[in-house]
């Protein structure tokens, strides 16, 4: 069970992490600018992680992030730019930008070619689709949308089974 010291660590860091992932995500020509971009975003996630104890990765100059240190080996992720990702006790978020819908169904095949079972699905129209997914261990919650802007981002959140 989350204690509400906990749970308020969490929802602070997740706020402070999507607001950084928004703010930093443009691609910057100047390298000086992006030298201290990353300055900027690697100081952001140190103060982030020193306070909270929060494992946070925001992908500022487009180059593309790291899953957090402690991710499951048990659950695979799609092969792409991580964007954003981020680890709270036995608790993980990554966006994803993958190639096409194809790569990021090839990720939740993964997943099932890893022992997961999906046990709930819904279709966001031309949107998108989610998938609920659960192995002995993990509960995964694995959805993905197409838009010209960004292109197919896949979201992973992932949960320990207690």
């Amino acid at each position: 069970m989350i204690t509400s010291q906990r749970a308020l660590k969490s929802a602070t860091a997740i706020a402070i992490a999507a607001g950084l992932s928004i703010s930093l995500s443009g691609c910057f020509g100047n390298p000086l600018e992006s030298f201290t971009d990353n300055l900027i975003e690697d100081t952001v996630e140190n103060a982030i992680e020193g306070a909270t104890g929060v494992d946070v990765d925001v992908d500022g100059d487009g180059s593309g992030g790291s899953l957090p240190k402690s991710w499951p080996d048990e659950v695979p992720a799609p092969d792409g730019k991580i964007v954003f990702s981020l680890g709270i006790d036995d608790g993980y978020s990554a966006t994803i930008q993958v190639d096409s819908d194809a790569a990021a169904e090839a990720g939740y095949e993964k997943l099932l070619s890893s022992g997961f079972e999906m046990n709930s699905e819904i279709s966001l129209g031309g949107e998108g689709v989610m998938y609920g997914l659960e192995s002995e261990n993990w509960n995964v919650q694995y959805s993905w949308g197409t838009n010209e802007e960004e292109g197919t981002l896949v979201n992973m959140i992932v949960s320990a089974i207690e």
